[in-house]
């Protein structure tokens, strides 16, 4: 605090502070601690290095030096009003939807990925050949713990000296799909459904499966390339072996 150019007071000499000064010096100390000696920018200032390393890149400073808060369009005197702001109801909100927006935009660039994935399966698959061969199966039970839901866990091993790699020199995989009642020539008196396990130029594995509701893994690794959510939560490619795992739990009607 400047103790100098006070009124009553000598050069060189530290005048007596007012109680409004020591007030505002006592609120200007509060407000430092409060925002642990944060260098809050300027709203004109946005697009400067670093702002988004901030601890709080939504917080600057509108032209009159008020705090606002850029996500949510509020204005704030004093930083305790800017702390209850950060943690109310209305800041998480539109924080989430923010994050919900980034993530639609990550999202349609794996949709791209994926619809070349599909129509490279589609024009590679017209060339292929049924060469025959039929894979080894083996279906066990099992049942989730957690859930206390009853599946199935399948293994079907492919031979690697009968697979066809594509054109562009990557191996194509596996995938399931569940054909319904509706879908098959003659209907089933037992009303079961069917798992095909497809991966040409192989025969295709079918597998009887219950009518109940699928329910499938909470396991979603994002970064692998499958044709639908059914083949990329509940399959598993081990290429080196050549073995493909199906892992599927059903909820009873």
């Amino acid at each position: 605090m400047d103790y100098q150019n006070r009124a009553g007071s000598k050069k060189g000499g530290g005048g007596i502070a007012s109680d409004s000064q020591q007030n505002l010096q006592r609120r200007k100390q509060v407000q430092d601690l409060l925002s642990n000696g944060q260098d809050i920018p300027f709203s004109f200032q946005e697009s400067q290095e670093g702002s988004k390393l901030r601890a709080n890149p939504d917080i600057y400073k509108n032209h009159s030096g008020k705090l606002v808060c850029k996500l949510c369009n509020t204005m704030h005197v004093a930083w305790t009003s800017v702390e209850r702001h950060l943690t109310g109801k209305k800041h998480q909100l539109n924080v989430l939807k923010r994050e919900g927006r980034n993530g639609q935009s990550k999202n349609s660039s794996n949709n791209v990925r994926d619809q070349k994935f599909q129509n490279e399966v589609i024009r590679f698959k017209s060339t292929l050949q049924n060469n025959g061969v039929k894979p080894d199966v083996k279906v066990v039970k099992v049942k989730h713990l957690e859930k206390q839901l009853l599946g199935i866990s399948v293994k079907v091993s492919y031979p690697k000296e009968s697979q066809i790699t594509s054109a562009d020199e990557d191996d194509f995989i596996p995938y399931i799909r569940i054909i319904s009642d509706l879908e098959m020539n003659k209907p089933d008196p037992k009303d079961f459904k069917y798992l095909v396990v497809a991966f040409e130029p192989f025969e295709n594995v079918g597998i009887h499966i219950p009518s109940d509701e699928i329910v499938v893994n909470d396991y979603d690794p994002s970064d692998s390339v499958a044709i639908d959510e059914l083949n990329r939560k509940c399959t598993y490619w081990d290429e080196d072996n050549g073995d493909f795992y199906v892992q599927l739990f059903f909820r009873r009607n």
